[in-house]
This record gives C-alpha cells, sequence and structure tokens, in this order.
C-alpha cells in the first residue's frame, strides 16, 4: 500500500487559542498548546526528571529503551510535583472532552531522548484494543520540557490516523516531527499513530513527560493499587487518588456492595467464609473434584 500524503500546509501549530486546539484534536489528532506550564514550573521539572534519572542509573535501576534513550516509571512515587501536575487545570478541560467525566491517570512517565537513540516504532496508544472505535479510549499529553524539534527527537505524529479504521504498518515517510516551546503539551487523541523520534543532535537532551491518560473503565498501564507507596495512598489527596483509580466509578472497582461511595479503603477485615448463622467457618472446604 503507499504511503499517505500528508498536507502541511494546515497541521497544528502551538496555540494558546483552546477553541483553535480543540478544533485541531478533532481534525488531526492532536493540538499544541503553548504556555501550558509556566518557566518555573518546567524548570522545576525538569531538574527532577533528570535528578531521578541519574539517581536511578546510580543504583544500576535505570531502564533504557532505543540505545541511549532513558525511560523513568511511576512518578507518583517520585516526587509531590508530579502528583501535582495531575490536577493541572489543562488536564481536566482536554481529559474530559476527550475521554468524558470519571477518566483516570492511566501512568506518568518521564522520557529522555538522547542524541544517538533509535526512534520509536509507530504505534497508537490504544493498539492493544482490536477494533477501531468512533471515540478514543485513552488520551495523552506530553508535557515538552525542553523545545521539541525535528532533529532532537520531536514526537512523530502520522497527522489524522486517529480517523482511519483500517488496520496496517505506517512508513516514516507518513509522520511529522511535533515541534513546540518548552513548556508546551502535546495533547493527542490514543487512536493517534505516533512514536518517539530519534535525537539527531550532538549534544541535546530532549526531556518529556508523558501524562496518559484511560476512560474510567479501561484497565490502567501503570497499577498503582499495588505500585502506589502505601504511605501515599494513606496521606495523598483524595482528588489525586481518585485520578489514579482509588473511587468507585459506575459500580466499578468496589470492595464490597454496590452501594459503596467514596475513596477506596483497604479493607482491614474483608467479609470471609460464614457458617448459616453468621459465624466465621473453622476451614474452607475445597470445591469436590465431581
Amino acid at each position: 500500500m503507499s504511503a499517505m500524503t500528508i498536507d502541511r500546509r494546515d497541521l497544528p501549530s502551538p496555540t494558546t487559542d483552546m477553541a483553535r486546539a480543540f478544533a485541531d484534536l478533532e481534525q488531526h489528532g492532536y493540538a499544541i498548546i503553548r504556555n501550558a506550564l509556566t518557566a518555573e514550573q518546567t524548570a522545576a521539572l525538569r531538574a527532577r526528571v533528570i535528578e531521578q534519572a541519574r539517581g536511578e542509573d546510580a543504583r544500576g535501576e535505570g531502564f533504557h529503551d532505543g540505545g541511549a534513550n532513558q525511560r523513568v516509571w511511576m512518578l507518583p512515587n517520585k516526587g509531590r510535583m508530579f502528583r501535582d501536575l495531575m490536577l493541572h487545570p489543562l488536564v481536566d478541560l482536554t481529559m474530559s472532552r476527550l475521554l468524558g467525566s470519571g477518566y483516570l491517570v492511566s501512568s506518568l512517565t518521564a522520557n529522555i531522548a538522547r542524541p544517538g537513540g533509535a526512534p520509536m516504532y509507530l504505534h497508537s496508544d490504544q493498539g492493544y484494543v482490536d477494533f477501531w472505535t468512533p471515540k478514543p479510549l485513552v488520551a495523552n499529553i506530553a508535557w515538552m520540557l525542553d523545545d521539541f524539534t525535528d532533529a532532537n527527537g520531536g514526537t512523530r505524529l502520522v497527522p489524522g490516523s486517529h480517523l482511519i479504521a483500517e488496520r496496517r504498518a505506517w512508513d516514516a515517510e507518513e509522520t511529522i516531527a511535533a515541534e513546540g516551546p518548552a513548556g508546551a503539551a502535546l495533547v493527542f487523541d490514543g487512536r493517534l499513530v505516533h512514536g518517539t523520534g530519534a535525537n539527531r543532535t550532538q549534544g541535546d537532551h530532549r526531556h518529556a513527560i508523558l501524562h496518559y491518560h484511560c476512560r474510567p473503565y479501561v484497565r490502567q498501564q501503570e497499577n498503582y493499587f499495588l505500585g502506589l507507596d502505601p504511605e501515599l495512598r494513606r496521606t495523598e489527596r483524595a482528588d489525586v487518588l481518585k485520578r489514579m483509580g482509588f473511587a468507585i466509578w459506575g459500580g466499578l472497582g468496589r470492595t464490597n456492595t454496590p452501594g459503596e461511595k467514596g475513596l477506596l479503603a483497604p479493607l482491614d477485615a474483608p467479609i470471609g467464609p460464614l457458617d448459616a448463622a453468621g459465624a466465621p467457618l473453622p476451614a474452607d472446604p475445597p470445591l469436590s473434584a465431581g
């Protein structure tokens, strides 16, 4: 099959006009929102990502992919500022539009594209769904902590691919680089075909935070029930915990009766096997083999 021809004359460019951004999302599958983060927020997040990545390398726990590139996983455990980012106003403004109410954080990770790193394979974030959906089930925000350029590994995108139901391989020639200034947010539909670009610079590192979201009935990429620091489970703000899935939605996620409401708390004494009088059974008999 021949490569798709991209009309580059009307592709999204960085904007502060949310009406334009929403039109870009609908038509092209992505938008670049300028000044999403202040200069101070951008610098602080960038410094914390760099420090954490170096620390994980120093302990022999750094995760590297594409050769020189590095990922930092499970950011909610790795700094208050990352959990604060979950409540950034732009998140609700864009994710509620793409995914409806009750959306969840699916994962919150960092991506460092370094010189010599290989480009990521082209994919869509809901590629694990084996059928096309007329609305996205997932969506992403890439917070740009450096300028994104074609040369330094700016995310490669296939504009409009979110509207193509056909499953096929995509060619690099069908992609464009998402380019924007540090502090901008690249918001994209989970059906959009994309991948990390190759950093072809001599020494520039390109840092980003990937803020992946899903509808409330979709399994999250990071398992916060098992992976979140137990101390944070006890002390973190209710709005952050809800965003991570520690709440009941439409009867989903409960620990006991459908009437449960509010934040889920670990059960200290779950109801176990009982006899007809309500007393605990002394032994839990196995099911007969037949």
